[in-house]
């Protein structure tokens, strides 16, 4: 009988050790997702490098697709002139060594060929050597009522 109780208590302390880790890692990922936009309003490249993984691949609200060099590139272009790109209506689901984050984002400014306001997000995080990176993102814009 003891050692079922044993067994039990410690599937129990198992179980609430992965269920603390999930805030931590959920913040975390939150927090590198207003990393990634506060970088693009600033035209930080050193921070989408590291935020973006090399095989990072982004599906545009108009279906054309961009690989990292190419989202970067555009983020850095004088066309592109964000002030600012708030976070709402987060959720983060963590599978193992890979995160979906999904959401609100209501960017404010201009870039050529796009238009301020709000958009539904997906991005897809893996987590590697270096730590939790982006490899995949779409967005939608939201059509206004």
């Amino acid at each position: 009988m003891s050692r079922a109780l044993g067994l039990m208590l410690l599937g129990l302390l198992l179980a609430g050790n992965i269920l603390a880790q999930t805030p931590s890692i959920r913040q975390q990922l939150i927090t590198l997702e207003n990393a990634w936009n506060d970088a693009a309003v600033k035209k930080d490249r050193a921070a989408l490098e590291r935020i973006m993984a090399d095989d990072y691949s982004y599906t545009e609200s108009n279906g054309s697709v961009l690989n990292k060099t190419q989202e970067i590139a555009e983020t850095m272009s004088d066309d592109a002139k964000w002030t600012s790109a708030k976070l709402d209506d987060v959720n983060v689901r963590v599978f193992g060594d890979v995160a979906i984050v999904t959401g609100r984002v209501t960017l404010e400014g201009a870039q050529k060929g796009y238009v301020s306001g709000p958009r539904r997000f997906t991005d897809v995080f893996v987590k590697r050597a270096a730590g939790w990176q982006v490899v995949a993102g779409e967005a939608t814009l939201i059509p206004p009522k």
